[in-house]
């Protein structure tokens, strides 16, 4: 019987980290999107993100550990990287003129990583390390116990 419940729970364990890494990829793919309509990196973005990247650690029992915010700055850290990747993908695309598809095969990956790297400045660093920080912080934070009536 503690066999299975130790089995339910890390298998719980894996599927709140698959699923916050699925957040992450997910917000930073939306973010991309709504940065191309609005031509502005929206580097506010990615505090959602990180909001619902801490909700799924604590949703899957991560809520208090030290593990569950390292996995929640990585997943963010990952969301924000992502984004920005894309983003230079389709600078570079618009500017050739061509899908964004070729351009991402086509392109070198340390092109797109320099390209977003110019194109982050001091107030979109600061507002990435705040979602980092928030990540952290929301899934450090203790779930607490329910009061007895």
């Amino acid at each position: 019987m503690a066999q299975e419940t130790a089995a339910r729970s890390s298998s719980r364990h894996w599927i709140g980290i698959a699923t916050a890494f699925m957040c992450a990829l997910a917000g930073g793919a939306v973010w991309c999107l709504l940065a191309l309509y609005a031509r502005h990196e929206l580097m506010a973005l990615s505090l959602p993100v990180a909001a619902g990247v801490v909700w799924a650690l604590r949703a899957h029992g991560f809520a208090g550990r030290p593990s569950g915010a390292a996995i929640a700055v990585v997943c963010v850290a990952l969301a924000c990287a992502y984004s920005l990747y894309l983003q230079a993908t389709a600078q570079v695309a618009s500017l050739l003129g061509l899908p964004m598809r070729d351009a991402l095969l086509q392109m070198a990956p340390r092109m797109a990583i320099d390209i977003a790297w110019a194109n982050l400045d001091a107030g979109g660093t600061a507002i990435i390390a705040l979602a980092l920080i928030f990540a952290a912080i929301g899934t450090l934070w203790a779930a607490r116990a329910p009061s007895p009536s």
